[in-house]
């Protein structure tokens, strides 16, 4: 299994637990629910700051040729 199709399974099994406990109005009910909600807080900090700083941060195949 590749990297990128366990990340995406531990993100579907995470939404899914999140959504099965989101019915209830206390999360204090949820042993998991800050758990669950800082995994998914941290990896989408991950994703947003992967974005951002590929764009910033990338050059062209060719910069250093033109010079």
């Amino acid at each position: 299994m590749t990297m990128n199709r366990i990340t995406w399974i531990l993100l579907v099994l995470t939404l899914i637990a999140t959504s099965a406990a989101s019915y209830r109005a206390d999360p204090d009910t949820f042993p998991l629910y800050y758990f669950v909600f800082g995994v998914l807080g941290c990896l989408l900090m991950l994703f947003i700051t992967k974005g951002v700083a590929k764009k910033l941060l990338s050059r062209k195949e060719d910069y250093y040729d033109r010079v």
